[in-house]
């Protein structure tokens, strides 16, 4: 597993909209009624990064939206490479999809931790 780290990480607190106990690190949206769910599509904006683990709808997390979090990547990734969200809410290499941010740490395979320095600018495209 590669070394991954957090720092100066802001975040905020909404509802789950489901059961999201499985998803910690992982990249979230907002629904239309502002509760979070997982960024399960290739094309999905990413508006953070899970933190904990709320186990049933209804139930408060917290979503860093902006700092360097830990991750988990869907595929290997390099430091320093722009990601997106993948699927199953996993971030993986950017290639056409909206940017979630820079990979601060390498990820060697699927579903190891890296870290990511959350930066949803399209100017940084």
């Amino acid at each position: 597993m590669a070394f991954a780290y957090e720092l100066n990480k802001k975040s905020v607190t909404l509802l789950a909209d489901t059961d999201l106990e499985d998803y910690q690190y992982y990249a979230v949206k907002l629904n239309s009624d502002g509760e979070v769910v997982l960024a399960s599509d290739a094309n999905d904006d990413c508006f953070g990064v899970l933190q904990d683990e709320p186990a049933a709808a209804g139930r408060p997390c917290e979503v860093a939206v902006e700092g360097i979090t830990k991750a988990i990547g869907g595929a290997a990734i390099n430091a320093g490479a722009k990601v997106e969200v993948g699927a199953g809410g996993k971030f993986v290499t950017y290639t056409t999809g909206p940017l979630a941010g820079i990979a601060i740490t390498s990820c060697g395979d699927d579903e190891e931790q890296f870290s990511l320095m959350i930066d949803r600018d399209a100017t940084s495209k």
